[in-house]
């Protein structure tokens, strides 16, 4: 059997000393650790996801630990990171957690807590093995949530029961009524869907009921209605809450009796269909409003089911992102897939037109892209600039003022390089290529030291 491949872990500083201690610490334990003196050149390999731990500084000349992070977190990339600094302040804890480092620690680290803290955060942070994708008539999915609603739909499709279908726009409402007809026992019977919002007013009565020939201006001939063509199958209305309030009456009444009438029309018909309803609207408020009929609305609340966003199941959006591309990709054509970083910037983006919205841009890739990979700069701008957004400004009045700003950098430069140093103060001012004296004043300044032969 194939051994689980090592999860990598970079280190990232400008000392080479520190870089090669660092590697042969965390080699000599059976982890597999490499390093990068340059910050600018690792980011790239961070965000293409070539690493499950990133360990960093604090204080490195080409770009500061926070900087690093604030790069890879605007790349969309989620990988762990973990800083070392060589002295840990209150201001710079807050910080390092606002950004979502795993773990802040200090120097000096002894060999067996750093081994230790780098093992949780691997352990805490490893991949989980994806879900199965569990699936219900045309739709698929690996949420837990989702899978709840599929259960659920199982039990409620077998029998007669009325089902109000919640959800915002474009979540698969329409998708989830179909399911519902296909697992009951009218499956062989019409499915009738008819969308409420899309049909105007005047016309909708007759949409749903038919007419006689001659009951308005142009009805030159008896016309059977959706409610008739469902016969005893199903009927689905969808954006129910747009029904007018004399519509919302004769709905209420075919539902307590199971009878209505063609439109011009004086016999009854009657309805074996079985309801569906779907709506984008919180019809209780809409009750409260008096917009909607509040019998209408607990005849149609038998079972309510309520589907997630797509931005609250963030395990599907690669699961449905590959599904879509490889249900459109032309014939003859490799379905490309999608690297790390583009998955992270998908699950990092909204998405407020739901499943709707991710499908429309699937399709549109697997049309136009020819590679065989799908890179996060393959993205539509709207999700990479969303992406790319920098952490927003603290405002004006919580900003440290700059004159703390830099005597904090100080204090900590200062302590980095006398701990590198191993106390030396003569051998901290060579290493920061500072005068002796000058390094001595700033170092007693900041009550580093008061012993200048130290």
């Amino acid at each position: 059997m194939a051994k689980e491949p090592r999860q990598k872990i970079l280190f990232i500083d400008d000392i080479p000393a520190l870089c090669e201690e660092m590697v042969t610490t965390l080699c000599g334990e059976g982890l597999d650790a490499e390093a990068n003196l340059s910050p600018l050149a690792a980011i790239p390999t961070i965000v293409r996801g070539d690493y499950d731990l990133v360990i960093t500084g604090l204080v490195i000349a080409e770009l500061g630990g926070f900087e690093i992070i604030r790069r890879i977190r605007g790349a969309g990339c989620r990988v762990p990171i973990l800083m070392i600094t060589g002295f840990g302040t209150e201001q710079s804890a807050i910080e390092a957690a606002r950004l979502g480092v795993a773990d802040y620690l200090t120097k000096p680290v002894a060999r067996k807590e750093l081994v230790a803290r780098v093992r949780r955060v691997l352990l805490e942070h490893a991949p989980s093995p994806p879900s199965r994708p569990r699936s219900l008539a045309r739709m698929i999915s690996g949420d837990v949530k989702m899978n709840a609603i599929f259960e659920k739909v199982k039990t409620i499709a077998p029998t007669d029961t009325r089902v109000l279908i919640l959800g915002e726009t474009g979540c698969g409402k329409q998708l989830l009524a179909h399911a519902i007809h296909q697992q009951s026992k009218r499956c062989q019977e019409p499915y009738v869907e008819v969308n409420c919002a899309a049909i105007p007013s005047n016309l909708l009565e007759s949409e749903l009921f038919g007419h006689e020939e001659g009951a308005f201006t142009g009805a030159s001939k008896r016309r059977v209605g959706r409610f008739e063509t469902a016969g005893k199958g199903t009927i689905f209305l969808d954006e129910i809450g747009e029904l007018g309030f004399d519509l919302q009456s004769k709905l209420l009444h075919v539902l307590d009796s199971g009878k209505f009438t063609r439109v011009g029309g004086s016999k009854d018909q009657v309805s074996h269909a079985r309801l569906v309803s779907a709506t984008n609207r919180d019809l209780m408020k809409e009750v409260e409003l008096g917009r909607f009929r509040a019998d209408l609305y607990y005849r149609l609340n038998v079972i309510s089911v309520e589907l997630p966003p797509l931005r609250e199941r963030p395990g599907d959006i690669a699961i449905l992102a590959q599904h879509f591309v490889n249900q459109f990709v032309p014939d003859g054509r490799q379905p490309p897939t999608f690297t790390p970083s583009a998955i992270e910037m998908l699950r990092n983006y909204p998405w407020p037109g739901n499943v709707r919205e991710l499908q429309n841009f699937a399709e549109q890739l697997a049309v136009l892209h020819r590679d065989t990979e799908i890179e996060a700069t393959d993205l539509p701008p709207r999700i990479i600039q969303h992406g790319l957004a920098g952490p927003v400004a603290a405002p004006s009045d919580q900003r440290m003022p700059f004159r703390k700003a830099k005597d904090q950098f100080e204090k900590e430069y200062l302590l980095e390089v006398i701990q590198e140093a191993n106390g030396n103060l003569a051998e901290a001012a060579r290493l920061a290529d500072m005068d002796r004296a000058q390094f001595y004043r700033v170092a007693k300044r900041h009550g580093l030291t008061t012993n200048p032969d130290n």
